[in-house]
């Protein structure tokens, strides 16, 4: 465990609601797409751990290199740190838009005529070993409006392996993915955001890194331009 359990309940718990928050304006037509989710998204996390106002607990936002998300195939990166080791979780955000269009979010890469979520997921593989990756699907519908493979009140995520499974199996990934196909992915693997930090937290996913030096791992594998680094400095649970 990288934090005492009652610092996890505050991260997690404060990255439901800042999903949920972000998701409330999504319905009302106040986000403008995947990007200015993403961005905001992580902007509510870090003030819902700092309103908290919990001795030790910080979150800080960066803007990085813009053609990193390119590299790696992620929209969002979260550092969890307790100033001696830390994680990295990425996340590559969609939004299927499954209220007033169909068969919308995905297409085909020009220079490949592959799947451009599959090429995603591609490139995540190279560091799924390393990081905790999962996929992260917006949803515009009111709240208890949703289909019923979507979350109440939040986005619906899905752990990498489980996706790049899915794309892997598919019979023709020079077709685009549909939302039947969604559907079926999120019904068995769906999860919410909160539920994914506790598993980073209880070190299920991703692999801890020695040190605080997260600038040189940025660069070395290229992560997303909009980082937010959450550091818990307090005392350790024995």
């Amino acid at each position: 465990m990288i934090f005492p359990d009652s610092i996890v309940d505050h991260i997690a718990q404060s990255a439901y609601w800042a999903d949920r928050s972000i998701r409330s304006e999504l319905a009302r037509g106040i986000i403008a797409g995947e990007i200015d989710y993403s961005s905001n998204l992580t902007a509510a996390f870090r003030r819902q751990i700092n309103a908290r106002a919990i001795l030790g607990l910080h979150a800080t936002s960066y803007l990085l290199k813009p053609s990193a998300e390119r590299a790696v195939g992620a929209d969002g990166c979260i550092v969890l740190s307790d100033t001696k080791e830390f994680k990295i979780c990425l996340f590559e955000a969609k939004w299927p838009q499954l209220r007033t269009k169909r068969d919308c979010w995905d297409s085909l890469q020009r220079s490949s005529g592959v799947s451009h979520f599959h090429e995603q997921l591609s490139r995540q593989s190279a560091i799924s070993n390393l990081f905790a990756v999962w996929e992260m699907f917006y949803c515009e519908f009111p709240f208890d409006e949703q289909p019923p493979f979507m979350p109440s009140h939040v986005s619906s995520c899905v752990w990498h392996e489980h996706a790049y499974a899915a794309s892997q199996a598919r019979p023709n990934r020079k077709t685009p993915w549909t939302d039947v196909e969604l559907s079926a992915l999120l019904d068995k693997h769906g999860s919410r955001i909160d539920e994914l930090i506790r598993k980073v937290c209880a070190c299920e996913a991703g692999v801890a890194i020695r040190g605080n030096d997260y600038l040189r791992v940025f660069e070395e594998y290229q992560v997303p331009r909009e980082l937010l680094v959450i550091e818990y400095a307090g005392p350790q649970q024995q």
